[in-house]
């Protein structure tokens, strides 16, 4: 994903909120530092983008 696709941001800042938004499908942007040592994970997601309908499902 490039950055000028990214529609949606979030960031938390555990690794257990991180792992949750990757299984949620949310792709890791960044990594920050926070004073303290901590770090903060900055997600993105995509506009997401309807598969077309087979013709076989119209009604």
């Amino acid at each position: 994903m490039q950055l000028h696709e990214v529609k949606e941001v979030k960031s938390v800042a555990t690794t257990n909120a991180a792992n949750q938004a990757l299984a949620e499908g949310w792709t890791l942007i960044a990594v920050v530092p926070e004073n303290g040592g901590a770090a903060r994970y900055v997600f993105g997601k995509a506009e997401l983008k309807a598969e077309p309908v087979p013709a076989s499902k119209w009604l």
